[in-house]
């Protein structure tokens, strides 16, 4: 009889539950046997315990569910580099599919090696189990962009754990990046990280994003909340900008407007997912 684990399932329609599941024996070809330290919530999670998941979305067995991670691989398959073995490693399971793995909410997973990263000595896990989440989604949707022809990014999500990415990738490939926070704390906050252009929603958002926006042509637009700062900023972005949409934070306010406002400016609304993402 297989050994058991505990593991946060998602059912469907009734959300998520804890329940006793096989754990994994043995790593499978290619794959890593990590027994976890850290789990991440990302709010994506959050959204879709209690929603259908997005079409292409990863799934795993027992359908345990969470994405990133971090925690010691004690065991190695075939073709895995035997650097891996006991490590500590960073996941996050979107970015090779199979149909072996486990999710990261459980005792052990089971991943491909190529959706993990090796941490270094002194760092810990705890700190690092939403890492490569986190910074694969503002990289590829740089890369994006570039290929695109745009020529500067507006993040409506300025301070959360992607947003704070963004800056540092700003910074390192000199693109123009405009981040809209909350308030002043937040803009000090980006500031002290080295952003040069932070926008606060309640202090005339519009006028100062026109500004700024018209300046640096800043067309593609990293949108992680939706309905409220959309209606906000629609009016002040560029002519022929692309709107792509990751994130649902302000899902409960309707995005609103009309088809006049977005073909008279040659606006685009596109879905983002980073593990659809060439660079992925």
């Amino acid at each position: 009889m297989a050994e058991l684990m505990d593991a946060i399932c998602r059912i469907p329609n009734e959300g998520v539950k804890l329940q006793r599941v096989p754990k994994p024996e043995n790593a499978a070809a290619g794959h890593l046997l990590i027994k976890m330290k850290a789990a991440a919530i990302n709010p994506g999670d959050k959204v879709f315990i209690t929603r259908p998941l997005p079409p292409g979305s990863v799934t795993g067995l027992y359908n345990v569910y969470g994405a990133s991670g971090a925690g010691e691989v004690i065991a190695i398959g075939e073709g895995v580099p035997e650097q891996y073995l006991g490590k500590n490693v960073s996941l996050y399971r979107s970015l090779h599919p199979s149909t072996q793995m486990v999710g990261a909410w459980s005792e052990y997973t089971h991943l491909p090696f190529l959706s993990c990263a090796i941490l270094p000595e002194n760092a810990d896990p705890i700190d690092y189990s939403g890492t490569v989440l986190n910074m694969m989604t503002p990289y590829a949707f740089f890369k994006q962009a570039f290929a695109e022809g745009h020529t500067g990014i507006i993040n409506t999500a300025g301070t959360s754990a992607t947003g704070i990415a963004m800056v540092g990738l700003s910074i390192a490939y000199k693109f123009p990046l405009v981040s809209i926070v909350r308030n002043a704390e937040g803009k000090r906050k980006l500031e002290e990280l080295g952003a040069e252009h932070v926008v606060v929603q309640d202090d005339d958002l519009a006028r100062n994003l026109q500004a700024i926006a018209g300046q640096l042509q800043a067309t593609a637009i990293f949108d992680g909340v939706g309905g409220s700062i959309l209606n906000a900023i629609i009016g002040s972005i560029p002519n022929n900008s692309t709107i792509y949409s990751y994130g649902y934070l302000g899902d409960n306010v309707p995005f609103t407007t009309t088809m006049m406002a977005l073909t008279s400016k040659g606006i685009s609304i596109r879905p983002f997912a980073n593990f659809r993402t060439a660079t992925v």
